[in-house]
Formats: structure tokens, sequence, C-alpha cells
């Protein structure tokens, strides 16, 4: 009798090895900081490493994934978003910070990879809907918990800080839309799963990621959850329709009553604590007034500005954050840029052209076309078409996220989207599968070690970057904090040379040629600072610092030339304004003076404004009706600052008169301080005819002549102050009320004593409750 072969048992990959990479592209929002400043630096350091490993998988398999190749890179939404990152990395060549770009285009070679990668390898996936809604599902369910944990942590403290709910992500804004973007995948498992209790699991949480959202309060989120509802609704309508069967509405069901329920918790446990997510939702508005919305509305409108002027080319890929300080120099306070144009779209268009801008919106144009072709021309089943509506509406969840935010920065955000939009592909693919496969290409089968070659510098950048996040953590912290904790011999070699600009746009040498400024190594110093400046032309800093620098020096000259630009460059940073008032008053130039108060916005802080108009005081000391102009407009605004009245005073009254008023006004208090009332009222009053820009002056006549008797001056010295100092002490409301009590004018005095309560004399306090019950 033969003898039977043994069988052979061989390992099937084939489904295992791509599940597991998909699940490792998913999982990259978990990584942590890991010392940087920027999770997001160790975040793209992973994805660089994951598409080089698994670029080196599909190029060992490439005979048996070379078809798939041809199908993921030929079809036009790889076309188009190839183009986009091929154009972004043209860009290299006429950006204002070519290194800006290398740091920014790697991350968009990763993640065009993990799209590929994606569209090829859930080819391998059996049960593909279930089996990649599971791994989100169970994904979202640790983001949600994270986020739990935190809100219960708050309100056992008294409050929950809205802001500060973060979950496993880096702010609010992307722990709302990594939550809202995996939602529609639990929707699915909810329905299209038979065991009640997989139901009641994801029902429950689809409730908890809604309950997360109204505590986070991101009102971008708002409108995605918003959107999901209505998206939904019009599937089963559409549903309901053709079937004319009541069921197809009840999908409905499973999100708007988590969706009901989520809301009436937030309101009966935690809108008190600091989450009320109606009066939250209340606030989604287009008017300008809300100091968001008009924040982001300036931003297109810079956007637009430069795009107009600039259709082609753009500034160059990462490179909108330096050149759109010149945009919104009037708006920034301090070296807090418009890092991000808040609006992934119109954000590319500046950097890479109208071109640019097409390429990227070309992208998804395609996927919300191939998800059509799905849906009503195709012959695929229900259940898919069904989930591939949810998927549509995930990319919608994006799309807001897209217009509103930047998670184009975000792995956290963009590993879910790439996912989608590679199902999205895929099931294009099959229902338009042709009936003999095309031939592949040599130069396509070899797509994989296009991957490998491309992320082997990747891997080098992102490794320089993650490094320098690190090193930024320190440079920052001492910068924020005016410090110099660094030692000398680790300042150069903190942070390597890519990037060359810090997270806040600052440029790296210039940051750290403050520790030899303040070693008085000025040559050092200043060798830096000339690198600083064509790393970022647009802040100024560098040219800030050699200005302390050349003052130190003694070259007056070069001081004012350096501390001009860095004025005129960012008028209203506290610091740049204060190094050019000190260059001012050294040049004695009235004329520049007159100049820099031009450019200076209302809205800057009053200590920018007392700087130069105490500078201009110096050199025209009295008379001059533009400086007195200026004070008045300062007096106006400030009326309790008493340094604008008292600049007044010495340019209109003249020092010598100020202090004869004061020395008859201190005859005045003796005069009180011994009860002879008529004549320290006028001695008071007397003292205020010759300075008639103090007001206590007035406010001590007003005082004295009451307790005399003779409310008729008194009403008239207290009248004055208020009318025409409104000082906001609220004495001289009290004073007069006093008066108007003697005269019994109970109403009008209860007035008075109101607002001198209101504006914090404490004294009305007692009389107010004795009168003015």
């Amino acid at each position: 009798m033969a003898k039977t072969a043994p069988k052979t048992h061989t390992l099937d990959t084939s489904n295992f090895v791509p599940s597991l990479f998909i699940l490792t592209f998913l999982l990259v929002g978990f990584i942590p900081n890991l010392e940087a400043v920027d999770k997001i630096a160790p975040q793209w350091l992973f994805l660089s490493f994951v598409n080089l490993l698994c670029g080196a998988y599909l190029f060992y398999n490439r005979n048996y994934y070379s078809e798939r190749f041809q199908a993921v890179l030929t079809n036009f939404m790889s076309l188009f978003y190839i183009g986009f990152v091929a154009w972004g990395a043209i860009s290299y060549f006429y950006a204002v910070n070519p290194t800006e770009v290398l740091v920014n285009i790697v991350r968009h070679f990763n993640t065009l990879f993990m799209f590929l990668h994606l569209a090829i390898l859930v080819y391998n996936i059996k049960d593909k809907n279930n089996l990649l809604s599971v791994a989100i599902t169970l994904i979202l369910a640790i983001e949600v918990y994270a986020v739990l944990n935190e809100a219960l942590t708050m309100y056992k403290a008294g409050g929950i800080q809205s802001g500060a709910l973060k979950g496993v992500t880096a702010n609010r804004n992307i722990t709302a839309f990594s939550i809202a973007i995996k939602i529609p995948y639990v929707l699915y498992l909810t329905l299209n799963n038979k065991k009640l209790i997989f139901k009641l699991f994801n029902t429950a949480l689809i409730f908890l990621s809604l309950f997360s959202l109204s505590m986070i309060q991101s009102r971008a989120s708002f409108v995605a959850a918003a959107l999901i509802a209505v998206a939904l609704l019009f599937w089963t309508l559409l549903q309901f329709k053709k079937e004319r069967n009541i069921q197809s509405l009840t999908p409905n069901l499973f999100y708007l009553l988590p969706l009901i329920l989520a809301l009436t918790v937030n309101q009966i446990f935690i809108s008190d604590k600091g989450a009320d997510a109606l009066s939250r939702a209340s606030t989604i508005s287009l008017s300008t007034n809300d100091g968001s919305v008009n924040q982001r509305l300036r931003y297109y409108a810079d956007v637009a500005a430069h795009i107009a002027s600039n259709p082609i080319l753009g500034v160059g890929l990462g490179n909108w954050k330096l050149v759109s300080i010149d945009y919104d120099k009037e708006n920034i306070k301090g070296y807090i840029v418009p890092y991000h144009a808040h609006s992934d779209f119109i954000q590319l268009g500046a950097e890479l052209g109208i071109i640019g801008f097409l390429l990227y919106l070309g992208a998804f144009i395609c996927a919300i076309y191939f998800a059509f072709i799905i849906l009503f021309r195709s012959e695929l089943n229900q259940d898919i078409k069904f989930f591939v509506f949810l998927l549509l509406t995930s990319l919608g969840v994006y799309l807001v996220d897209a217009n509103l935010n930047f998670p184009i920065a975000r792995p956290q955000v963009l590993a879910p989207w790439a996912l989608t939009m590679a199902l999205i592909c895929y099931y294009y693919l099959q229902a338009r599968k042709p009936k003999t496969p095309a031939k592949v290409s040599k130069a396509i089968s070899l797509f994989p070690l296009t991957a490998i070659i491309l992320m082997l510098p990747s891997i080098s950048i992102t490794h320089s970057t993650y490094e320098s996040h690190k090193g930024q953590m320190f440079l920052l912290r001492d910068f924020n904090s005016s410090k110099f904790t660094i030692p000398m011999d680790k300042v150069d070699n903190i942070t390597p040379d890519i990037p060359n600009i810090t997270v806040t746009a600052l440029p790296m040498k210039s940051i750290k040629a403050r520790y030899y400024f303040e070693n008085k190594k000025y040559d050092k110093a200043l060798s830096l600072l000339n690198e600083g400046t064509s790393a970022n032309p647009y802040v100024f800093y560098s040219e800030n610092l050699k200005a302390q620098i050349f003052m130190k020096l003694g070259k007056i000259d070069s001081a004012f030339v350096n501390a001009k630009k860095a004025y005129f460059g960012l008028p209203n940073n506290m610091l740049h304004a204060s190094v050019f008032a000190q260059t001012l008053n050294l040049k004695r130039d009235l004329t520049e003076v007159k100049e820099a108060l031009k450019v200076l916005s209302p809205t800057a802080k009053k200590e920018i404004w007392l700087n130069f108009l105490i500078v201009y005081s110096g050199l025209k000391p009295s008379g001059d009706e533009d400086l007195i102009k200026y004070l008045d407009q300062m007096i106006q605004k400030y009326p309790s600052d008493k340094n604008f009245n008292s600049l007044k005073r010495n340019i209109v009254i003249g020092q010598l008169k100020i202090n004869e008023a004061n020395k008859i006004s201190q005859a005045g208090l003796t005069f009180f301080n011994t009860q002879r009332y008529v004549e320290a009222g006028m001695e008071y009053e007397k003292a205020s005819k010759i300075d008639s820009l103090e007001y206590s002056h007035f406010e001590n006549a007003a005082s004295a002549y009451y307790m005399a008797g003779d409310y008729g001056k008194s009403l008239l010295m207290s009248d004055k102050v208020i009318s025409r100092f409104q000082p906001q002490t609220g004495k001289s409301e009290y004073l007069k009320a006093l008066v108007l009590i003697n005269l019994g004018d109970k109403t009008r005095s209860c007035e008075l004593l109101n607002t001198a309560l209101d504006f914090g004399y404490k004294q009305s306090e007692p009389l107010l409750k004795q009168h003015c019950k």
C-alpha cells in the first residue's frame, strides 16, 4: 500500500499581515509626546517607519500585488493626490524657506503612501467592512474613555474645563474630530450586527462619543455631529422612497436617540459645571462679533489676497505660516502668529497656487464622484452601498474639519481619513472592474521601491524634526519665561539644523542667539541672528535682538535701523515697540516718533502708546497739538490710568505750575484737617485753576464745600470731575449723592450711590443700604 505524503502546513499571511499593517497605521494617534514639544513629531516618525516596512513587504510580494498596484495607482483619485504631492515638492525651489518645504513634504509623502498602501492592502481583508469597523470602534472606545476619565476628574474637582479635555491628542479640536470621524463606522456595526449585546455596546459607544463631544465643546464638531444626523436622514428617506417601508427609517433612531440622550444628560448633570453644550451651540454663527469667526474670516481674506497676487506658485509648502505674518501684522500682539489659515484647502492655495489647490481638491472630488457611482450607478449589494454611504459621511466630517481647522497636519485624524479614502477607492474599482485586468507596466510593479526610496530620507527628516521638538521643549520654555537655563555648551547642538524654525515660527538660530547675547558674546549672537533672518524674514525677532546688541555696543545708528525694521514689521509687538522707543529717545528724532505713532493700532497695549508719547513729550515739551490729541485719545480710552493724564499735565500745565498747585492743595489739606472747610475749599479751588487737569483738586474742593454746607459749590465741583475727567473711582459720585440726599433728591442720589459702588467705592455701600431700601 502506497504511503500518503504528509500534509505540509504553511502560514497564510495574506489576511494577517495586511490587517496588522492597517491596524498599525490606525494606531498612530496613540504615539505619545516622547519628550517632544508636540506629539506630531514622533507620530510622523512612526508613520515613516510603518510606510517603509509596508513598502518592503509589498516589494517582496510585488508579483502577488502587481495588479492592485495598477488599479490603485492609475485611478484619478490617486493621480490627483500624487500630482498634488509632486507639485508640493517642486515648491522647494521657490519657497521663502526651502527647509520648511522639506519638513512638510515628507509628511505629505507619508500621508500619500499611507493612503496608497491602505488602498492596496484592503483587497486582502476578508469581511473588511466589519473587521475594519471593529478596529475603528475599539480605537474610538479608548479615545472616548480617555476623555471621560479626564472629565470625571475635573467634575470631582468642581467643574469641567472644556478646553483642557484633550484625551489622547494634543488639543480638543483634534480630539473632537478624531471621535466624530469614527462615529459612522460604529453606526455601520450597530445596524449590521444582529446580536443584541453588540447593538447595545455600539449604541452606548455612540452615546458616549456624542456626550464627549458635548463636553469638549468644539463648535466645529457640533456641525459635524449635525451633518451625520442630516446625512443619515437623507439616506434613509431615499430608501423609504424606494422601498415604501417604514423600517427604512429606523437607522435614524440609533443615532438620534443617543444624540438626544447625550444632550439631556449634558443639560441635567454638567451644564452648570462649565460644559453647557446648548449654550455653546447657540454661539455658532457667521457674525463678525464672534472673535473666533472674525479671526477666521480675517485669515481667509489674507489668503484670498495672497492667491490673487500669486495665483500660480504660491509661497511654498509649509511657508504660509511665515508670509501670513506680513498680512496679519496689525493684529499680532506678541509672537503668536497665524500658524494655520484654519482651512487646509485655501492654505494650500496660498502655498502652492491654484494648481496645487485644484490638485488637492481634485482628490476629494474624485472620492465624492466615486461614492456617487457606487451608490447610484453600480450593481454592488445594498450592504456595501450603505457602508460606502457612511464612508462618504465620514469624509464629510473630515471636510468640515478641513475647512475650519487644519487636520492635514495631524496624523491622528489623517489615519482614519486615509482608510476612508482607500475604501471608497477600493469599492469604486470593484464597481468598475474590467472583465480583463489591465496589463501591469514594469514601472508600476516597482511602486513599492519608490516608497522605500522616499521613506529613507523621510525617516531622516522626521527623526531630525523629532529631535528638534525635544530640544525646543527647553528652548521655548526659556524663551517664554525669559530665562537661560540651558548651559552654553549645550545651546548650539540642542536642536539639529532641520527644521530651522520653531513650532511657533521663530528662527531657531535667533532663539539660540539669546544665550550669546546674555553672555555678552555679541559677535556670535549677531552671526546667528543674520542666519535666523533668512529662516523667517517676517517675524523680525532677529532685528529686534540685533538692535539691543547694537545699543549695548554704542552703535546707535545700527540699533535704530534694526529697531525700526522690527517695529514696522510688527508694530503691536510690545518688545519691538519698547526697543524702538529707546532708540528714538537716543536719536532724538521727532519725525520718526510721529511716523511710529501713525502705524500704531488703537487696540495696541497702552504701555506701547505710553512709551512713544513719553519720548514725544521729551522732544516737544509743551504746546504740541498732535501730542495733546494723542494724549486725549488715551485718557478717554483709559480714564483710570493716571500716567496719560500726568503726561498731559506736564505738557499743557508745566511742572512749575503743577508744583505750585500741589503746594496750594497742601495748604487746603491743612485747613481741612483743622475743620476750616471754607478756607480749604477756596485753596483747593485756587489749585484747580492753576492745574486744571488734575481732577483731585476739584474733588477735594467738592468735599470741603460739602463739609462747609455749601452744596451749590460742592455740586459744581463734583459735576466737573464726573463730566470732564470721568476717573471712575466713584468718589465724586459719592460726594454728589451726599449733597443730593441733603437736598431731598433720593432717586438721583441712589443712582449715584449705585454707580459709585459699581466703580468700587466701598464707602457708598452703607449709605446705599440706609437711604435706598
